[in-house]
């Protein structure tokens, strides 16, 4: 089998975990993000990473993948949750900061673990790559005082779930464990994932990266990872 991935997604990172996790064996391909859209189109309806593609079939999405791998056991509101509003909050609070940046680094963090035709295709393309990424996720590094005070809103939200006998609070590691650590890590930055930390990203950012690590279920990402992924 074989994964497609784009290399730091968070989104990615879930279906990774997940498989590694019931012991799934496959073959990682990593793809650069606008490149990766002609290339899901021969194989899925969809363009979006991650697609799984087993010898029945194709499987798109990581929380189909999740369920393909017979993760069972997720909470539904949480799983949507982390689907539609944080995963997509925290992808746009990074792109703003980083994307219009040359001196960020997220051009050669994206072309990592790429093929070498993609690489150079990324290298020349960037320009159009970088303004195709920016319309399709509505980046504008004006927007980063909006997104973080939303993230704030959703890291309070995301805190309760390990207090009042939430659904993190469970001394069982599964489906919803592996959903909120992955779509978290990003701004936890755990050992497990080193491609956030080889990022420059700009003072204000940096300042509330600081801020956030105070949060208790940010700890909780960082305990995950080091207890569970390996």
């Amino acid at each position: 089998m074989r994964l497609y991935v784009i290399k730091i997604s968070h989104f990615c990172e879930r279906a990774r975990w997940g498989l590694d996790h019931q012991g799934i064996q496959y073959d990682e391909r990593a793809w650069m993000p606008g490149l990766h859209v002609p290339l899901a189109r021969r194989l899925a309806k969809d363009t979006c990473l991650p697609i799984l593609a087993t010898d029945n079939g194709v499987v798109q999405g990581s929380g189909a993948i999740l369920t393909w791998a017979r993760l069972d056991g997720g909470d539904a509101s949480l799983e949507h949750r982390f689907e539609t509003v944080i995963g997509p909050l925290i992808r746009e609070y990074f792109y703003s900061g980083t994307l219009h940046d040359p001196r960020s680094g997220v051009r050669d963090v994206l072309l990592q673990g790429v093929s070498p035709v993609q690489a150079a295709l990324g290298r020349i393309g960037w320009p159009v790559i970088r303004h195709a990424m920016a319309a399709h996720m509505a980046i504008q590094p004006t927007r980063l005082p909006e997104l973080e005070r939303r993230i704030d809103d959703e890291l309070d939200w995301a805190d309760t779930l390990l207090a009042n006998g939430g659904p993190l609070s469970r001394d069982d590691f599964g489906r919803n464990s592996i959903t909120a650590a992955s779509i978290l890590a990003p701004l936890a930055r755990p050992d497990a994932l080193p491609l956030h930390r080889q990022i420059c990203l700009p003072p204000d950012m940096e300042h509330a990266f600081e801020r956030w690590h105070a949060h208790p279920v940010l700890h909780w990402v960082s305990d995950t990872y080091a207890q569970y992924r390996h």
